[in-house]
């Protein structure tokens, strides 16, 4: 009898427990079905959204193990030769127009006064004003809208059209119209390419990689006036826009099937992540979001600083042309004096970025692999005292008419300065704000070529009046006295941050 019990209670028990197991499967069946259900819907929901044609939807669903930080070296090699080469773009074509003075001025049959206003007030300050104004919109929308690689071919359209049309163009108001809109497309591609970078490589590698993004830059800016001034010379000053079109093409399909997207939304919890579409990004985007940063303090006084330094670059550009009534210089050799900043600031560049990820990288290794954003700054020390003393040399140096080897020594020592300052800087503030990376590039534009437009307007006559050597003496002043924003920021920038809550928002 109790045999028979035991019996009984054992198969009782196997019996409980197996329920228990089969009641167990069912759960975990009830599960997976309903993860299979949700993933449907997101399926759907995905087509939906491609099919949804108007909208231009990004709906690329990433996984967590897709990090473009995690990509391998050649294909980030790759991104980064890209982003360098659309780089070009934008100083390329602000610079090539240079050389083509005289020609615009016989084709448009102004007097030598219009003329003169015309390039000095509409056509550089004009282009340089929407150089600043336009990434301020892309660098926030691209941050919301989550799809750099649409904005690029938006871009670089918006640079293809324009350029055709200067080609053709008849009218001088049509020329200026057009020019803002290459402004425009241009200009766009730099905070495009911050946020990529951002976007593809760690803290520790930045530096390196801004270096290699800004030599494009910088090649553009050196290579413009040489091809502008043979150009001009050789087949007219419209082959400039026919070439700058052509140029933009080649970049657009380049993009188009080589550049992978790079952008993930890093502040969802959940694995899988849906970008805004193009309209919910037009109406969630206000232009004037990243003008929000300038509460921060480490961000205004750094844009402070900078801003002073665009005015000794932005000056010596309109004053190179000069060139031709002091030292008595064609247009094609005034072209090939802009070789001495572009030289400058490619080596500036280069040597800046990798100095800077070094004294990055040799602090981690002092403190256990610890660090902070301003640790960077330490690397610009070197050029912020090499730029004012180059550039107040290179005005006295033309205000006595020494002979032009000087002056051109001076502007390669303070390119090369100005670009050591530049790149610490700029990944100071994607290090600072990863998350808001473009348009923190962005407001790096706009504030500093809003000014510029002023200093291009103001050199002429101020020269005039007080001699190019008192104008660069002030401008060296003024930078001198700029550079405590910039200790500010190195001792009191961390704990600024820390005290700052973005919450991925402005």
């Amino acid at each position: 009898m109790n045999n028979n019990q035991s019996i009984e209670i054992n198969v009782s028990e196997e019996t409980l427990e197996s329920s228990n197991t089969n009641l167990e499967k069912h759960e975990n069946l009830a599960e997976l079905q309903e993860t299979k259900r949700e993933s449907s819907e997101i399926s759907e929901i995905t087509l939906i959204d491609f099919a949804d044609v108007a909208d231009i939807e990004s709906t690329t669903i990433y996984s967590s193990y897709d990090d473009p930080k995690n990509w391998s070296p050649k294909k980030k090699i790759l991104i980064l030769i890209i982003i360098s080469l659309t780089s070009m773009i934008s100083p390329m074509a602000n610079t090539m127009y240079y050389p083509a003075v005289i020609d615009v001025r016989h084709y448009f049959r102004t007097t030598d006064n219009e003329c003169n206003e015309f390039l000095n007030i509409y056509v550089v300050s004009v282009y340089v004003f929407f150089t600043g104004t336009a990434p301020l919109f892309v660098g926030g929308f691209s941050d919301v809208y989550g799809n750099r690689r649409h904005l690029y071919l938006i871009a670089l359209s918006l640079f293809v059209v324009p350029s055709v049309v200067c080609a053709l163009v008849k009218n001088v108001w049509v020329l200026i119209a057009m020019r803002s809109l290459q402004a425009c497309g241009s200009s766009s591609t730099q905070c495009l390419g911050a946020g990529v970078i951002s976007d593809i490589y760690v803290p520790t590698e930045r530096g390196r990689a801004y270096g290699i993004m800004y030599l494009g830059f910088y090649i553009g800016d050196l290579g413009g006036p040489i091809i502008g001034g043979y150009l001009t010379e050789s087949l007219g000053f419209k082959w400039i826009f026919w070439l700058l079109a052509s140029l933009g093409c080649i970049l657009f399909l380049i993009i188009f099937f080589f550049l992978p997207e790079t952008f993930r939304r890093n502040n969802i919890s959940s694995s899988l992540q849906l970008s805004y579409t193009l309209k919910q990004a037009f109406q969630k985007v206000n232009p004037l979001i990243p003008l929000k940063l300038l509460r921060f303090p480490n961000v205004a006084l750094k844009i402070v600083y900078m801003s002073s330094i665009w005015a000794f670059m932005y000056v010596q550009n309109v004053i190179i042309p000069t060139f031709s009534d002091t030292y008595k210089l064609s247009s094609f050799t005034i072209g090939l004096t802009f070789l001495a900043p572009g030289i400058g600031y490619l080596i500036g560049s280069v040597i800046g970025g990798r100095y800077s990820d070094y004294v990055l990288a040799k602090y981690e290794s002092d403190h256990d692999g610890q660090s902070y954003p301003e640790v960077r700054l330490k690397s610009i020390w070197i050029g912020s005292i090499l730029i004012p003393i180059s550039y107040c040399a290179f005005g006295w140096l033309l205000q006595f008419k020494i002979n032009l080897i000087f002056p051109i020594i001076a502007m390669f020592i303070g390119g090369t300065g100005s670009l050591f300052v530049f790149n610490s800087t700029i990944t100071y503030l994607v290090d600072s704000y990863p998350e808001f990376s473009a348009s923190a590039i962005a407001l790096s534009d706009f504030i500093p070529c809003t000014l510029a437009t002023a200093y291009i307007i103001m050199t002429v006559p101020i020269r005039n009046a007080i001699g190019i050597g008192w104008l660069f003496t002030i401008l060296a002043s003024i930078n001198l006295l700029s550079i405590s924003c910039i200790i500010l920021v190195y001792f009191k920038g961390k704990n600024w941050r820390e005290k700052q809550n973005t919450n991925g928002n402005l």
